[in-house]
């Protein structure tokens, strides 16, 4: 199919250089809109095409997920498009419209579920701009677009971006030669992850409304999202949003944000689920200092629940790339009363608002029960505060951070945490997928896995009989250099985290921590010519737990660190009969350029998922991916 797919672009490239000059020529795969007609052409086209060949073959599995030891597939897991056509117009009245044309995989088989040749990705877009004399209103309308307001109303989830940058996702653009993808996150650490990264998806009427008098400017939507959304698919649902804006000054501004929310919930009534919210941003520089701050208030109510007003806060606090530590300061408190699953930060006070629709509800947002996540990470019920600082010694470049966090209020009688190791390669396993694996403890995402954790010491209400407190630390080095003339890269990334009953300075270790999980991933890669990289990638998780959660289901108890315990070193180790988890992923891949906008990249992972202490959680074996991507 590939070597197909080759010799098809060869003979359309071919005839199109021999036919007659009434065409002008062009350079193959070109990322520049390619025009048949006049400069002043209103009709524009760009796009991509990507094919994803995988192979996944496992040695051990786990028993009540089909058990399948060898999958053979091609195409994306996720409805991602193999062949995404933009086009992008104008009309005489100014209004300018624009739509993605998808083809999904066609390599799926004979069902009528993945036979559909060709759809619209996002769905038709329509907008226009109207000038006055007061200013400049844009109008938007159709079907799905990216809509950003502030961390407390609608904001996508975002980090410092610590990641291993070994994995690849649809949406990572192609660089002018594969080594630079490793340079830039080395230089900067930002990694473009496409239109949808730190925003949100909703499909409406969009209002924008700049160069207002006196230095105000406005935005909002009006129409649906994809989290609150109807526990019936025939049910309707709203949201809207709304922000206006001051800039006092060139160094302050000073924001108003609004969000309401329903969703109907039973066919036969009345009975909706509904939240708003109201915020305020302040904005202020100086110097080389930035504050910014957002106060917001917040009211929760379904038919069984009715949860009154909650405040929220987040206070930040940066100084300059250019100060010689550059650090980054964060103070935040989320009451459980304030809820809203489109804003930056994750909803533990009601399970209800992600409905378990096929389709739909397992696909967006999952519940998460006192979720441990890392920094930059914000959680309703939960305040604390978090220190990152940079820094650079020659070549070496680090970034460190250091949190602290804690409960408001009691909650559910359970943990989770995300897996830090191999998370890609479970949630490939089983896509949008909640309470599987053996002992129905995992959950899937968008590209990642999360575990949930149960906790014996309870109230008779089903609480935990404690709050939770949390502690988190972050260490990155990225190192550059050369060997025999050519770039190299080494990312190092260890993350530690743990959740405890009692209020703790740094991450905690041993029998009284209900959770610990410590990981360290490495990422290499080198430049082995203009046209191509090598990358190399190491990850080991462990996870812990102690009597107060799962209990396993082997017999004996297991040592925490086999090594140290053949040493004879009692104090660096203990028996335990409840979580003793590790996870290592060891994989290496090849980046090549084929093409002046075409490339290929390769990956071969070795896994393996395992815990002595429950018998069943036996995972391991190797997948292969190959992808083809050619920007037009």
């Amino acid at each position: 199919m590939l070597r197909g797919l080759l010799w098809f672009i060869f003979f359309i490239w071919a005839g199109s250089s021999f036919c007659q000059d009434t065409i002008v020529k062009q350079e193959p795969f070109s990322s520049n809109i390619l025009s048949f007609k006049k400069p002043s052409t209103s009709i524009s086209f760009s796009g991509y095409y990507r094919f994803l060949g995988f192979v996944r073959n496992q040695q051990e599995t786990f028993p009540n997920n089909s058990g399948k030891t060898v999958v053979i597939s091609s195409g994306d897991a996720y409805r991602e498009p193999m062949l995404l056509l933009k086009l992008n117009g104008i009309t005489r009245d100014n209004i300018t419209f624009g739509a993605d044309l998808m083809l999904n995989s066609i390599y799926k088989g004979p069902s009528d579920e993945y036979t559909q040749d060709l759809t619209l990705n996002l769905g038709l877009n329509l907008s226009t701009s109207i000038k006055t004399k007061i200013g400049t209103f844009n109008f938007k309308s159709g079907g799905v677009s990216w809509y950003r307001q502030s961390r407390l109303t609608v904001w996508g989830n975002r980090s410092f971006n610590r990641i291993s940058i070994y994995e690849r996702r649809p949406q990572t653009p192609l660089t002018k030669i594969p080594i630079n993808r490793y340079s830039k996150y080395y230089n900067s650490g930002l990694i473009d992850q496409g239109i949808r990264y730190g925003s949100r998806a909703f499909q409406g009427i969009f209002l924008q409304g700049l160069k207002l008098p006196f230095n105000f400017s406005l935005k909002g939507v009006i129409g649906k999202s994809n989290f609150n959304r109807s526990i019936l698919e025939t049910s309707d649902n709203f949201t809207g949003s709304f922000q206006i804006n001051n800039s006092l000054n060139s160094s302050s501004k000073i924001t108003y944000n609004y969000l309401s929310s329903w969703a109907n919930i039973d066919s036969l009534s009345d009975d909706t689920r509904n939240y708003f919210v109201h915020t305020v941003e302040l904005d202020k520089k100086w110097n080389k200092i930035q504050v910014q701050m957002e106060l917001g208030l917040g009211n929760y109510s379904d038919p069984s629940k009715k949860l009154g007003f909650g405040e929220a806060i987040i206070f930040n606090v940066k100084t300059a790339k250019s100060t010689t530590v550059p650090l980054n300061m964060q103070l935040y408190s989320i009451s459980p009363q304030f809820v809203n699953v489109t804003g930056n930060f994750l909803n533990t006070s009601v399970l209800e608002v992600f409905p378990n629709i096929e389709g739909i509800g397992a696909t967006v947002r999952t519940p998460y029960q006192s979720p441990i996540v890392g920094l930059g990470f914000p959680v309703n019920n939960r305040q604390g505060a978090s220190v990152n600082a940079d820094a650079s010694l020659g070549q070496l470049k680090l970034n460190m951070g250091i949190g602290i966090f804690a409960e408001i209020d009691t909650s559910y009688a359970a943990l989770s945490y995300i897996h830090n190791v191999n998370s890609q390669t479970l949630s490939r396993i089983y896509v949008f997928a909640q309470n599987w694996g053996p002992y129905n403890a995992l959950n899937s995402t968008y590209r990642g896995v999360f575990e949930n954790v149960n906790i014996n010491d309870t109230t008779a209400s089903g609480l935990a009989n404690f709050k939770k407190f949390f502690n988190t630390i972050e260490f990155q080095a990225k190192y550059n250099n050369k060997i025999f003339g050519k770039n190299y890269y080494i990312f190092s990334l260890t993350r530690l985290n743990s959740c405890q009953k009692d209020l703790k300075a740094v991450p905690q270790f041993g029998n009284q921590v209900l959770i610990s999980q410590l990981s360290e991933e490495i990422d290499f890669s080198i430049e082995m010519s203009e046209k191509s990289a090598l990358v190399l990638s190491y990850g080991v998780e462990k996870i812990l737990g102690n009597a107060s959660t799962d209990i396993g289901d082997s017999p004996e108890a297991t040592s925490t660190n086999i090594f140290f315990e053949r040493l004879g070193l009692e104090k660096l180790y203990r028996y335990t009969n409840s979580r003793n988890q590790k996870n290592t992923l060891f994989g290496f891949g090849l980046d090549y350029k084929i093409g002046q906008n075409a490339m290929v990249f390769f990956r071969y992972n070795q896994y393996r998922y395992f815990d002595p202490n429950f018998i069943e959680n036996h995972l391991r074996g190797w997948e292969t991916m190959l992808e083809l991507k050619i920007n037009f």
